[in-house]
């Protein structure tokens, strides 16, 4: 998947299996609605390794219906940290100086359109609306790269998710996530990936990745080592700040070292194409491999491997 050079993005960046595991910063509600603390916690995330800062981008009134009384609180959270256009535009810039690819997760219909006009370059669907046809079918219209998150959705849900994309001609990458706020690192639960690839129609592959809510890196390092290419983790400076998601979230040392560990587990999963060893290993083949030998009337496989032994 290739997030193209825009206004919101300084440079191509090609998101695979292959590529350096590309690491979100989900601002989330953390930014309490200071553009100021927002590019603090941009600063923050730029010198922690992160590749990417992100959003949540939404009209409270269209996103939550107040009309159910157990909601309200929930409601005047969101509302009271609902960005307007120029808050998006402000930290778009800081960031993408910053040499940070800036985006976000379109919570409402209509910050797709907002989010076209400041040139994001891919969609974040929240787990959430992986089943939200209406919203869904807004951003593939914009032919963006989707990054979709898949927590609390049954099997079922994913093959609908993955028809509608594929149907539509959709670039994207699936995110495993686990809905729990945190997750205890026993329901991790990472052999999903390997699940959520097996759905692919036509062995086709798309990038996978893990939108982590635990409370460390051991997930996070066992999600790429298992093959993922993404790893998206709520920030935050500070996890006394006021706010529902600042003490789930990760502070800059933590995520610098979330940052080390993912690229260790990629160097450690390594980048093989055929069941072929290292070239390396081949060197100590004279000595470390038999080949048949005459010895006291017997034929016997011993060491070393003849010199004029073909490798097959």
């Amino acid at each position: 998947m290739n997030l193209r050079k825009s206004a919101a993005n300084p440079a191509d960046r090609i998101i695979s299996s292959s590529s350096k595991p590309f690491l979100i910063a989900e601002f989330g509600l953390n930014h309490n609605r200071d553009l100021a603390l927002a590019k603090r916690m941009a600063d923050a995330a730029k010198a922690s390794g992160v590749d990417a800062v992100k959003l949540q981008s939404y009209t409270t009134k269209y996103f939550i219906n107040r009309q159910f009384e157990n909601v309200h609180g929930l409601y005047d959270i969101f509302a009271g940290l609902e960005l307007d256009y120029e808050f998006h535009e402000k930290l778009r810039d800081y960031c993408v100086a910053a040499g940070l690819i800036f985006f976000s997760t379109p919570l409402t219909v209509d910050w797709v359109e907002n989010l076209v006009k400041l040139d994001v370059p891919a969609f974040k669907i929240a787990s959430g609306d992986v089943n939200n046809w209406p919203l869904l079918a807004a951003v593939v219209a914009k032919r963006k790269p989707l990054i979709v998150s898949t927590g609390a959705a049954s099997e079922n849900e994913v093959k609908l998710a993955i028809d509608y994309l594929e149907k539509a001609g959709a670039t994207y990458a699936l995110l495993h996530c686990v809905s729990l706020y945190p997750t205890p690192i026993e329901k991790a639960n990472i052999s999903r990936l390997a699940r959520i690839s097996a759905l692919f129609p036509d062995g086709k592959k798309r990038p996978l990745g893990f939108s982590d809510h635990t409370e460390g890196v051991i997930a996070a390092f066992a999600a790429v080592a298992g093959g993922a290419a993404i790893v998206e983790k709520h920030f935050t400076l500070d996890k006394n700040l006021p706010g529902p998601d600042q003490k789930m979230s990760f502070d800059p040392t933590e995520m610098a070292e979330l940052r080390r560990q993912i690229d260790l587990a990629q160097a450690i999963r390594g980048f093989a194409t055929t069941a072929d060893c290292h070239m390396e290993e081949t060197k100590s083949d004279y000595y470390g491999k038999r080949s048949m030998y005459e010895f006291e009337g017997q034929k016997l496989a011993m060491r070393p491997r003849h010199p004029d032994f073909a490798r097959p």
